[in-house]
């Protein structure tokens, strides 16, 4: 089966997804994301969609919109952080998450409403699960399985390690030209694994469709490459989107503007683990390639990055944010705010592995924190969203 296929099996199966059981996040699960380690976070990004609301003309209706929303927490701390602006959070319509996972919608449910996950039906639901909510506050809480199923309004999206778990396909340059790299089953007995990865024997329709591309020929036999046509798709369509509708989009993960090659990883208990360690219960992710999301919105918005979450978190003031915070917390609570800050900006830690690309109405004003950039190098080449 292809790379992709395999993915799809292991996060995202109805019966068996690793996405699908839970809560896999925090000091308890797999891995721990910028919004747990502190509020600092989806403050500031609930700042940028503030300034982008302005800068876009301050439209009297929009909604919030985030895909893959792990918690909640992040659109928790986005949403206090607007309704610090009267102006702001009356525009804003209702929040729209878009989660495959029951279990997960049941964690977001209570971390925004408040409703407690024993509670099956509760301001909305049905038999494939939740479907909305009602917050203390009256804004209501909307859930969809695709991204496709958004209403048609001005959006403000945020996608936070959501295209990281997208599917991949992955190629290798052979002599005889791109193969597939694919998951096959492991016949050595003494193997602690039951599948491998092998070379298809020769070209498939994945390899033909998306590797043998002119911006490709450069690569030398044994070079490889990792290629995600679903991510391509979802940007396109939160490209059209916005094109319709107005409004503005960021996209925080890790990654780099241009294609890679052996990204692909397992993390489990917070340690990196073989990819095909005990399918359903590893997290599988893979480097974003940025400048491939940005070919699939061209002529429909303008896209800015990417740049470092750091250089984003400073261009906000996460600095003075700081401060504020720890003027007012105990001598316990401000060492647990110093590390926090560290982990999310030091070039060591978060701050330069995470980068950060946005998405605005095409000739809107740049966006705070994009004011000077470079163009990334030309690599990856558009192509067909569907195989």
């Amino acid at each position: 089966m292809s790379v992709a296929h395999f993915m799809r099996q292991v996060l995202v199966n109805p019966l068996s997804g690793y996405y699908m059981k839970g809560d896999v996040f925090g000091t308890q699960g797999d891995f721990i994301t910028s919004p747990e380690i502190s509020q600092m976070f989806g403050e500031l990004l609930g700042i940028w969609f503030l300034v982008q609301w302005q800068n876009i003309g301050k439209p009297s209706r929009v909604q919030i919109v985030e895909l893959g929303p792990g918690r909640g927490t992040l659109m928790m701390d986005m949403l206090r952080a607007a309704s610090r602006f009267k102006e702001f959070r009356k525009a804003i319509s209702g929040v729209h998450l878009v989660e495959a996972s029951p279990g997960l919608r049941k964690m977001q449910r209570q971390t925004l409403c408040g409703i407690p996950l024993s509670e099956e039906q509760v301001g909305g639901g049905s038999k494939e699960g939740i479907t909305a909510a009602v917050r203390p506050d009256g804004l209501q809480i909307s859930w969809h399985d695709v991204f496709d199923d958004l209403p048609d309004e001005c959006s403000l999206i945020v996608a936070h390690e959501f295209f990281d778990a997208l599917p991949i396909y992955k190629f290798e340059k052979t002599d005889e030209g791109w193969r597939e790299l694919v998951v096959d089953l492991e016949e050595d007995p003494a193997s602690t694994y039951h599948f491998r990865f092998v070379l298809a024997p020769g070209p498939t329709q994945a390899s033909r469709a998306f590797a043998e591309h002119p911006a490709y020929d450069h690569f030398k036999t044994g070079d490889r490459i990792e290629i995600s046509p679903d991510s391509f798709r979802v940007a396109h369509d939160m490209a059209k989107h916005m094109n319709k509708n107005g409004g503005s989009a960021l996209i925080v993960d890790y990654g780099k503007d241009f294609i890679q090659g052996d990204t692909l990883r397992g993390i489990h208990k917070h340690k990196f683990t073989h990819v095909l360690t005990e399918p359903g219960k590893v997290d599988l992710s893979a480097d974003v390639d940025f400048n491939y999301l940005k070919q699939a919105t061209e002529e429909l918005i303008d896209c800015h990055g990417s740049v470092t979450q750091a250089h984003l978190l400073h261009s906000l003031g996460i600095g003075a944010r700081l401060d504020m915070l720890l003027a007012k917390a105990s001598a316990h609570r401000r060492e647990g705010l110093i590390s926090s800050y560290h982990r999310l900006v030091d070039p060591k830690e978060m701050g330069n592995v995470y980068r950060v690309m946005a998405m605005t109405p095409l000739g809107s004003p740049t966006p705070i924190a994009f004011e000077t950039q470079t163009p990334p190098p030309q690599s990856s080449p558009p192509t067909s969203s569907k195989l």
